[in-house]
């Protein structure tokens, strides 16, 4: 069964991807779910609260940029949406944990959140069986939230 923060995930997610950094998802088909082989950028935030727990966001590092660009209202080509596309991909995921708290919660509960960082562990090593796969310009994106 899917808990409160993963059911609003799959609410949240792709608005904030639309709203944020004007980019479409959808749901990825599960045949193409990359593979072992596949070398996303990741990021991650805590919270604490009347929930405590961690979302994770895997991105495809070809779609940085183009966050980083529509985001900040730049060519994909300008070396400052090459050099902000991770910011960007962290400052996604801070919108979509604080809006997903709001969510699964309410607006009455107050939560302090981290500071959205970077993963260093390689996907593979990730616990991606209990995740949210989108589609997104065409590149795969995954959420995943846990305790």
């Amino acid at each position: 069964m899917k808990n409160e923060m993963f059911q609003a995930m799959e609410i949240v997610a792709p608005r904030i991807l639309e709203e944020a950094a004007f980019l479409f998802s959808e749901p990825l088909d599960e045949s193409a779910i990359p593979s072992e082989a596949w070398h996303p950028v990741g990021v991650e935030l805590r919270w604490n609260g009347p929930s405590t727990g961690v979302m994770r966001l895997w991105a495809d590092p070809a779609l940085l940029a183009v966050i980083a660009a529509n985001m900040l209202g730049i060519d994909e080509d300008d070396p400052v949406s090459q050099a902000k596309g991770a910011d960007a991909l962290k400052e996604s995921l801070n919108m979509i944990v604080g809006n997903c708290l709001t969510e699964a919660w309410g607006p009455g509960p107050v939560f302090l959140l981290d500071v959205p960082r970077r993963i260093e562990e390689s996907f593979a090593s990730a616990d991606h069986d209990e995740g949210l796969w989108l589609s997104t310009e065409g590149k795969s994106v995954f959420l995943w939230c846990g305790a």
